[in-house]
């Protein structure tokens, strides 16, 4: 009896351990966004994610010096002072031809995304960086940005703060925030949608 038990014990052991398993990743996919823009639309998004896109360069085909090669050693500027261990601004140099090449025949570049485990946010100079997880809402203000651009760019050109509320009840203010490419990703009804973060007016998130 006493060994019929213990099996039974072992047994429960390991379906509740699969349950935990199973559990795990469908928790995860629960959680939900509402969404506002700036224009007065409103989402209400499942399975919401941060995507970071970028541009990846072709790379120099051809048996010519490539136009694009820096000239200095990395970590230095385009005046030749030290820097800042980056890499040094490109400089085009090469035959007429090759540089017709990389402008009129070279292979397109890609376009790349990953998903964003966090955002930076700034408050008097310091940086934050905030995990996704940690987030229960996130509000934008936006103020018309000083510019000498264009009027048509100066009218979308614009400063923004945010008052993020996390899932422990605190709140971090930022009076600067610029998440570059980032977009709010997540499924409705109607399929995929991905919001542009300068769009959005306030996200909050049901975990």
């Amino acid at each position: 009896m006493t060994r019929t038990l213990t099996c039974l014990m072992r047994v429960a052991a390991v379906l509740l351990a699969f349950l935990a398993l199973w559990a795990a990743p469908a928790a995860a996919q629960d959680v939900t966004a509402e969404v506002r823009t700036w224009d007065g639309q409103s989402w209400r998004i499942a399975q919401p994610s941060l995507e970071v896109f970028y541009t990846i360069p072709a790379p120099h085909q051809g048996g010519g010096p490539d136009p694009y090669a820096a000239s200095g050693p990395t970590g230095t500027t385009a005046s030749g002072q030290p820097g800042s261990g980056s890499a040094p601004l490109p400089v085009m140099s090469g035959s007429v031809g090759t540089l017709q090449g990389y402008f009129q025949g070279g292979p397109e570049p890609r376009q790349g995304h990953r998903q964003a485990d966090y955002i930076t946010v700034r408050r008097g100079g310091v940086e934050r960086q905030i995990p996704f997880s940690s987030i229960a809402s996130l509000t934008f203000a936006r103020y018309p940005a000083h510019s000498t651009l264009p009027a048509y760019y100066v009218n979308r050109h614009f400063r923004y703060t945010a008052i993020v509320v996390l899932t422990d009840g605190s709140r971090v203010e930022a009076d600067s925030i610029n998440l570059g490419t980032l977009v709010l990703r997540g499924q409705t009804a109607d399929g995929r949608v991905d919001v542009p973060w300068e769009e959005i007016q306030s996200v909050s998130f049901q975990r």
